[in-house]
């Protein structure tokens, strides 16, 4: 059927419209475009520079020249950044299982409007709040071996408690349970505001019908939640990932590189060594490292759920 008049004349009428707004539209945008090139590609153009120059502060004020791929071989083949990688790997990991676990257990479990609930709630979130570096300072205490409460409260219980700071093994369990105690009350008020937008009937129904809690959780409600879950995981992976003042403030890369992760190391090599070239090309390693972890979990949320 053709259009009538009124129609047509009213087509054309929004197209010059949009053709007379583009001008302003792009003068606008132009002072932000400005900011985020200034902002992060000119840092990320000059770090890429610095990646393939031969830079150590202490030697040179200038950059002796360029050296290829030579800073990232170097960077490759040191063991304490591989120990670095490893280190990042084993504490993000295990904090996000942690993490998703008991903020998904956490959110059901403090579900409800009752002012006990949002009570309890509100306690939960309070280590959130809190900044990464007084955390790790406040569990430095807590976990010490002499006089910290931790081995203290095991020791009322008949439980020798380990040198948490001192042991290179439990000094990556202690970062992962300042992370897993600061950052779970993240997914616990990301999950519990997605519970709370399913729609009632969904699960009136799936009780008329018989499914049990279990089922129900398993076959309405996770598939629902997953999109939001992949999302917080990538959110907390990417903080987890990028962690150095809780890091600095908890165990100072110790004892010896036990605890040194990609950052901390990058903060080392950059601000204590003073060695830019190196720094720079660990930094492009590690976003690469990053970006690939990041299109992993993107790519497997294209399942459907």
């Amino acid at each position: 059927m053709s259009q009538s008049p009124r129609a047509e004349k009213s087509k054309v009428g929004a197209s010059w419209h949009r053709r007379h707004d583009v001008p302003w539209l792009v003068l606008f945008v132009i002072p932000a475009f400005v900011i985020v090139v200034a902002v992060q590609f000119y840092p990320l153009a000059y770090s890429a520079f610095l990646s393939v120059q031969d830079w150590v502060l202490t030697e040179s004020q200038v950059p002796k020249g360029f050296v290829g791929l030579d800073n990232f071989v170097k960077e490759l083949s040191d063991d304490i950044f591989r120990r670095s990688v490893r280190n990042s790997v084993l504490i993000t990991g295990g904090a996000l299982v942690l993490e998703m676990f008991l903020g998904v257990c956490l959110a059901y479990l403090t579900m409800g409007s009752s002012w006990r609930m949002r009570s309890i709630r509100t306690l939960l979130i309070l280590p959130m709040v809190i900044a990464p570096v007084a955390a790790g300072t406040l569990w430095r205490i807590l976990l010490n071996s002499r006089a910290g409460l931790v081995n203290h409260l095991l020791s009322l219980i008949g439980i020798k408690g380990p040198e948490w700071l001192a042991s290179p093994d439990w000094a990556i369990v202690s970062v992962i349970l300042l992370d897993t105690w600061q950052w779970t009350p993240f997914v616990l008020l990301v999950v519990g505001a997605a519970i709370a937008s399913i729609p009632d009937d969904l699960l009136e129904v799936a009780a008329i019908d018989g499914a049990s809690r279990w089922k129900t959780f398993l076959y309405i409600e996770l598939p629902l939640l997953m999109p939001l879950l992949l999302l917080t995981f990538v959110f907390r992976m990417l903080e987890s990932l990028l962690s150095l003042d809780s890091i600095y403030s908890l165990t100072n890369g110790g004892p010896g590189y036990s605890t040194y992760t990609l950052t901390y190391y990058i903060y080392t090599l950059g601000l204590r060594s003073f060695d830019f070239g190196g720094a720079a090309a660990s930094s492009w390693i590690f976003m690469i490292f990053a970006s690939f972890s990041i299109g992993l979990v993107f790519w497997y949320q294209r399942k459907d759920w």
